[in-house]
């Protein structure tokens, strides 16, 4: 518990401080994310999930609603009943680039990996998932800049699950996550990034309606936080540009489908959120 709490001080320093001094505040149209989800719970305390996932704008200015789309296969073995990690594969269009987990993150081939860690105090469930992505980008910039980046993502929630028949529960959760290019090295003369580069807040409300099936709304607020050339007008004063912080409003819904060999499996179920 001591470790989720100094995790969830550090995040929110990170997200106040970076808020703080930020220039600009952009928000951008709402966007709809329905996910359908198929997940097998295999018997060597391990599980296999597949997800498809959309973007919708309503907004969208040249009156096509559909803006993007993402596919998803994770792969997560639990060694008790607190720690559990695994592999994540994440494939979009490349005029897609940009949609995936996070808006304005590089790639459309992006493996990773993850470090889940979920304890319990009370009726509460706390969770810290870690995780390493390495996005692979099919375009390139002009002049033959490859774009490929590293992420490192934390993540941390708490949910809490209302048992109200024998087949049907709530199970509604906060999380927050934060996520930040890796930069290894970087020369003097290079232009100076954010320390955090994507955040995402989510509320969301999982509803079981039987062992094999369950849905889940959910809206979030996702931030991209950006660092740029400023932009000035005649008379000196600044119109655009530098530290700037776009906000993109998401509400979506969680479809999954659940394959399970024998019941003993299903203790090993995450939220839809994995």
């Amino acid at each position: 518990m001591r470790y989720f709490f100094r995790f969830l001080l550090l995040t929110g320093f990170l997200g106040t401080a970076t808020a703080t001094q930020a220039q600009r505040r952009v928000s951008y149209h709402l966007i709809f994310v329905p996910e359908v989800q198929a997940e097998l719970l295999l018997g060597n305390n391990s599980l296999f999930l597949g997800f498809n996932r959309l973007a919708l704008n309503a907004n969208n200015r040249n009156g096509n609603t559909f803006v993007g789309g993402q596919v998803r296969a994770d792969y997560e073995h639990f060694w008790n009943e607190r720690w559990s990690g695994g592999a994540t594969l994440r494939v979009l269009r490349s005029r897609d680039e940009g949609l995936g987990d996070f808006i304005g993150q590089l790639g459309n081939v992006t493996p990773g990996l993850l470090l889940r860690h979920r304890s319990t105090f009370g009726k509460f469930t706390f969770g810290q998932r870690l995780g390493a992505e390495y996005g692979i980008a099919i375009r390139q910039f002009e002049g033959g800049n490859i774009k490929d980046r590293a992420l490192g993502r934390l993540r941390l929630d708490v949910e809490r699950t209302f048992a109200l028949s024998d087949k049907l529960s709530l199970r509604p959760r906060l999380a927050y996550e934060a996520a930040a290019y890796l930069r290894l090295q970087r020369d003097d003369n290079d232009f100076k990034e954010r320390v955090v580069d994507f955040s995402n807040l989510r509320a969301e409300v999982g509803v079981r309606v039987s062992p094999r099936f369950d849905l889940t709304p959910w809206v979030a607020s996702q931030v991209q936080f950006i660092n740029s050339l400023g932009q000035f007008d005649p008379m000196g004063r600044p119109v655009g540009g530098g530290r700037t912080n776009l906000r993109t409003p998401m509400l979506g819904l969680d479809l999954r489908l659940t394959l399970s060999p024998n019941e003993s499996a299903a203790p090993l179920q995450l939220p839809t959120q994995h």
